[in-house]
């Protein structure tokens, strides 16, 4: 599976492509929403997990203009954030589904080997 992963802290999200890899994934990073769309612009993903709370933009804005992308047609897109007040509050509604951080090998596994219509 090809995943991307948009996080800020550059460590979080070096840490998340390299587990993937080990598990036989193939993983790119991107640390912004300017990053984020060069990686949309040149590759196509199964899966995004990406942080809501970027530098440049809001994640919220960034799956919509993701989601409006033809190659991104099929993808998932997972919210990744620390903020647990948002799950349930309608306004990651644009998201395939949330997992708060920090987020657990068990639960980056079932991640990694759900299937689209599989719940988050």
């Amino acid at each position: 599976m090809k995943v991307l992963f948009v996080d800020d802290h550059v460590a979080s999200a070096t840490m998340l492509a390299d587990l993937a890899d080990g598990l036989g994934h193939h993983a790119r990073v991107a640390h912004d929403c300017a990053g984020a769309r060069r990686c949309c612009a040149e590759d196509t993903y199964d899966l995004i997990v990406m942080d809501i709370s970027l530098p440049d933009g809001d994640g919220r804005d960034l799956c919509n203009d993701i989601r409006a992308l033809a190659g991104a047609r099929h993808t998932r897109i997972i919210a990744l954030t620390g903020h647990a007040d948002l799950v349930g509050s309608g306004c990651l509604s644009s998201f395939d589904g949330c997992i708060v951080k920090p987020i657990t090998l068990q639960a980056f596994e079932a991640l990694l080997n759900a299937d689209a219509s599989s719940p988050v």
